[in-house]
């Protein structure tokens, strides 16, 4: 895949409208929120292993608060890296394609993204509503309501909609044949 060169990719993404500039905020501060968590899982992993192998205690929570940290990051940098271009793609079959019929299949690809997250996001607000309700909790070494976990999840599905409804209407770099 050829990157665009740098001035292209630049203007690209400069968002140019009040609404585009906060959408770009908005991801930017989940990829951001991403980058930290992963940050400090390593953290947290060498601090557990260090104490551990220094003395007889180690973080008893750590394992759990690691597998928490690793879904909140993952769903939260999934809107980024959609929006950035920076998610994986399998594009060996598109780039032999014609111009147009990348231009083709990159719609098509959005648009099954999009019903796609459309149907996840519904099914997370449901989740969310639903362990909210029924006042759902964990109980492991960390207790805390159930529908805390499907926070992070709803707002990466939203996100990613509202990314491929903007994929949409927006001609990516992918279909003026960067692809």
């Amino acid at each position: 895949m050829e990157p665009l060169p740098q001035q292209e990719t630049e203007s690209a993404q400069r968002p140019k409208t009040p609404a585009a500039r906060a959408y770009y905020c908005l991801v930017t501060a989940c990829g951001v929120i991403a980058a930290v968590l992963f940050g400090l899982m390593a953290l947290l992993v060498c601090l557990d292993v260090l104490m551990r192998n220094l003395s007889t205690y180690s973080i008893p929570w750590s394992v759990e608060m690691t597998e928490y940290m690793l879904m909140v990051a993952a769903f939260l940098a999934a809107p980024w890296l959609a929006y950035t271009n920076d998610h994986i793609r399998v594009d060996v079959l598109v780039r032999g394609l014609p111009p147009c019929g990348r231009k083709a299949a990159d719609v098509i690809g959005n648009l099954i993204c999009l019903v796609i997250s459309l149907i996840l996001a519904y099914e997370s607000i449901k989740s969310l509503i639903s362990n909210a309700e029924q006042g759902s909790m964990v109980f492991k070494v960390l207790i805390f309501p159930e529908w805390w976990l499907a926070i992070p999840i709803t707002i990466s599905f939203i996100l990613l909609s509202v990314e491929f409804i903007r994929r949409l209407f927006v001609s990516s770099p992918t279909a003026e044949g960067a692809a």
